[in-house]
């Protein structure tokens, strides 16, 4: 029998040696990380043989009461080092494994803990079940229900972003179905038997995950890659050709509750603008430095057509600059949208921040920017 202080120094010693051969797989060799794992495995390792050979200073088992019932096996022990070794690993590899180390540490403590705390409760052990049963299924069951939620979740995601959009649909309402189906089933059935209410769920729910599973193998579908890759909504696209992406849907109209500071039209070709405040066309609007401003463009001209803000350039490396401009999606005649020009600074010498339309030569707004 392992005395209560060679279970310790075991335990100690096993998680070392976990922690050394991690160590020494992920890092590599190391003068000092792989000198002092060793050493600790090689202290703790002979502190365990000697409280062997000892016996705890202990001289037999008199102590203990012949009729001691036994502790209730569990498998939160076992969490408990898997969460140790997560937090161990994940302090060299990922914060993820380190928060999932944590968390499996914070549940088996609490768990094992109440267990430890209800065996002692009294001499039945079907009330100290009980006794604990009470005190933890409160929490357990909602955790569970979530983690399930989310593990079912992240399984649809999965099969949504590898199968193409329709089919995607088409899987959707069909899984849907099967479930309003068992749902119906049990609700009409009640007297059903639970072993086969059981089955049915768990052969539901790994479908779902396996299904998961094997989309996360496969990939997400090429549209979605080549969108990350090229970044589609993360840039305009200001020319006079209409984007894919940039000019999708495009929207059609302005907030009545909008704060409009000035209006550009293009009317019959010809842009023209209106300051509130300033009776008649201008040909030049000012705008606040460093503060929002809300420019509405109102499309009059037959065809589709964008407002481009021209607003110099900026640095990007040493030698290297790019164009500042902003534009609205293409809109056709009769509709407008909003664009918000927040500018840091004036114009350059020379260079002049501007208001135009791709397409139409000759026409444009300057921009002051005091």
């Amino acid at each position: 029998m392992f005395s209560t202080g060679s279970k310790y120094f075991f335990g100690i010693t096993f998680l070392g040696a976990i922690a050394f051969a991690v160590y020494m797989v992920l890092i590599g060799e190391s003068a000092i990380g792989g000198t002092a794992l060793f050493g600790l495995v090689g202290a703790t390792g002979l502190l365990t043989g000697l409280v062997l050979f000892t016996r705890d200073g202990s001289h037999g088992e008199e102590g203990v009461a012949a009729s001691a019932a036994a502790p209730t096996s569990s498998i939160w022990p076992l969490i408990a080092a898997v969460g140790a070794t997560l937090l161990l690993v994940g302090t060299i590899t990922s914060t993820v494994v380190t928060l999932l180390g944590v968390v499996l540490l914070l549940a088996a403590l609490v768990e094992w803990s109440v267990l430890s705390w209800s065996e002692r409760a009294s001499s039945d052990s079907s009330y100290n079940a009980s006794l604990r049963k009470r005190l933890l299924n409160p929490i357990e069951f909602p955790v569970l229900a979530a983690v399930g939620l989310g593990v079912v979740i992240l399984s649809f995601s999965r099969i949504t972003l590898a199968v193409n959009k329709s089919v995607g649909a088409i899987a959707f309402i069909v899984l849907g179905s099967l479930v309003l189906a068992a749902g119906v089933l049990f609700s009409v059935r009640p007297n059903l038997r639970r072993g086969l209410v059981t089955g049915i769920c768990v052969l539901g729910a790994v479908g779902i995950v396996a299904a998961g599973i094997a989309s996360a193998g496969v990939g997400v579908r090429e549209e979605l890659v080549l969108a990350k890759e090229e970044g589609h909504y993360m840039h305009q696209e200001c020319g006079v050709e209409k984007s894919e992406h940039f000019d999708k849907l495009p929207l059609e109209g302005v907030s009545a509750t909008s704060s409009v500071d000035t209006h550009i039209d293009l009317i019959d070709g010809k842009l023209v603008a209106s300051v509130q405040g300033i009776a008649g066309n201008q040909e030049t609007i000012t705008v606040p430095r460093s503060n929002p401003t809300n420019i509405v463009f109102r499309n009059k001209t037959d065809g589709e057509f964008r407002l481009v803000a021209n607003l110099g350039s900026k640095m990007l490396t040493d030698g290297v600059k790019e164009d500042v401009v902003q534009c609205t999606q293409l809109i056709p005649e009769g509709s407008e949208q909003l664009l918000t020009l927040n500018i840091p600074k004036p114009a350059a010498v020379g260079k002049p921040f501007t208001l135009t339309v791709p397409g139409l030569a000759g026409q444009s707004i300057e921009v002051i920017v005091p």
